[in-house]
């Protein structure tokens, strides 16, 4: 018995070694199927290679800072796609883009204004986007029919619009409204035309303070040029024609009268150095047509009780002077690169309401219309500039024509010169430097 007993202990021990060791192999097998799983899932959740860009821009001050913040915006907002911010010296910003071109090492995504892409794309070096737009899901339909013609060269996009800036005018409340010109709703209370504006302007010299000055309008720098191509513009002028500078013309003569009018009746000071944006600031003066980028400047001082709107239209067609920033993409071998370089100026025109803090006027409608744009002061009520900007022509030498024309207009706004003799000598220099 005790020798049965002895067997059936062995048997029992055996069995329980066997599903002893059955349930170990059982255990280890599950624990290696689910670190193979696990490799699996790791393998599969591995993101593909992030895509680098190198991005240029020429901002300075609060634009930069501005931009700064959507690219790291855009950064966090995804995984795919990493931007490297460089902002670049305003001064030699495009000579240094220029060079980047010709050298091929430019970035892969850079800031270009409208008025400058007639000298960027002679290198031969600014990559067509239709085909990337198509691979990197942008719609062009999404863009101002205005930003996104300024665009467009030999029927092809070459950049895309970020936004547009342009001249438009700021005014003082307290001043209109204690001089009785302005309607229920703020707006300001004057006859149409040119005749109209000045007489309103002369209706405010009747009210204001002795220091006050009823307008500003940076009579000795660039914005007498800008305000005079507006005012050429709104009479159905032009800047150029047939690819030659037109500046001693009828409209161009009516302009500068009206604008030296302002001068010599005491509307507008003569004389301010580069202080326009002051002067209104500190409230020496009741309107100013100056840049949209001067409203973080303006609701700053919160002594200022001011409204802005669309530069007037005092002829026979709304017109503004105005450009936009886009962003360009060099042409390189590194088809994804381009194609996320797209990607990445689309985001940023759908992102733009953070742009206009600065502001800039967005690219896109959408964006106007969402509650994150109209919830910032002002911008709203200057936004629909961007449908009368009248961009300014293609032309390689357009920066020097620029110059030359303002060294003119500037020499009328001092009395140097007549109007006739002004607008002539401009025409003589324009004429000069396209020749050479």
């Amino acid at each position: 018995m005790k020798k049965v007993m002895s067997h059936f202990v062995l048997l029992i021990m055996v069995v329980s070694l066997v599903l002893s060791g059955c349930s170990k192999g059982n255990n280890s097998a599950q624990k290696n199927e689910g670190a193979s799983n696990a490799g699996d899932e790791k393998t599969a959740n591995v993101s593909k290679e992030v895509i680098e860009l190198k991005y240029w821009v020429p901002f300075s001050g609060s634009d930069g800072e501005y931009m700064e913040n959507m690219v790291k915006a855009f950064n966090e907002s995804q995984s795919e796609i990493k931007v490297e911010f460089m902002n670049n010296n305003w001064d030699n910003y495009y000579p240094k883009l220029l060079s980047s071109l010709a050298a091929n090492s430019a970035p892969d995504v850079a800031v270009a204004h409208v008025s400058h892409l007639a000298e960027l794309i002679p290198t031969g070096m600014i990559q067509p986007l239709d085909e990337l737009a198509t691979e990197a899901g942008l719609d062009w339909s999404t863009y101002g029919k205005n930003q996104e013609t300024s665009v467009i060269r030999d029927g092809q996009h070459i950049a895309v619009p970020l936004d547009t800036h342009a001249v438009v005018m700021y005014y003082n409340k307290k001043y209109l409204g204690d001089a009785g010109l302005l309607n229920e709703d703020g707006s300001i209370k004057m006859e149409p035309g040119a005749e109209g504006f000045t007489k309103m302007l002369e209706t405010l010299k009747g009210s204001l303070p002795a220091d006050v000055s009823p307008l500003i309008i940076g009579s000795n720098n660039v914005f007498t040029y800008w305000i005079w191509y507006a005012l050429v513009q709104q009479q159905g002028g032009t800047y150029f024609k047939d690819g030659q500078p037109t500046i001693d013309t009828p409209e161009g003569k009516v302009a500068m009268e009206l604008i030296k009018s302002w001068i010599d009746k005491g509307l507008a000071l003569p004389d301010i150095g580069d202080n326009s944006y002051d002067i209104f600031k500190t409230s020496k003066a009741a309107v100013t047509f100056t840049g949209v980028w001067s409203t973080g400047n303006f609701e700053s001082e919160k002594s200022l009780d001011f409204a802005a709107v669309p530069f007037p239209q005092l002829y026979a067609q709304p017109a503004a002077w105005g450009d936009s920033h886009t962003l360009i993409v060099p042409k390189q071998d590194n088809k994804e690169k381009q194609v996320a370089a797209v990607k990445f100026a689309d985001w940023l025109a759908d992102n733009a309401a953070m742009w206009a803090k600065a502001g800039h006027v967005p690219s896109k409608p959408a964006v106007l219309e969402s509650e994150e744009y109209k919830a910032l002061p002002y911008r709203a009520s200057y936004a629909a500039v961007m449908d009368i900007v009248k961009y300014m022509p293609d032309s390689t030498k357009l920066s020097a024509v620029n110059d030359a024309v303002l060294e003119s207009l500037v020499e009328v706004n001092y009395g140097i010169k007549s109007v006739e003799e002004g607008l002539a000598a401009a025409q003589k220099n324009a004429d000069k430097l396209m020749s050479k």
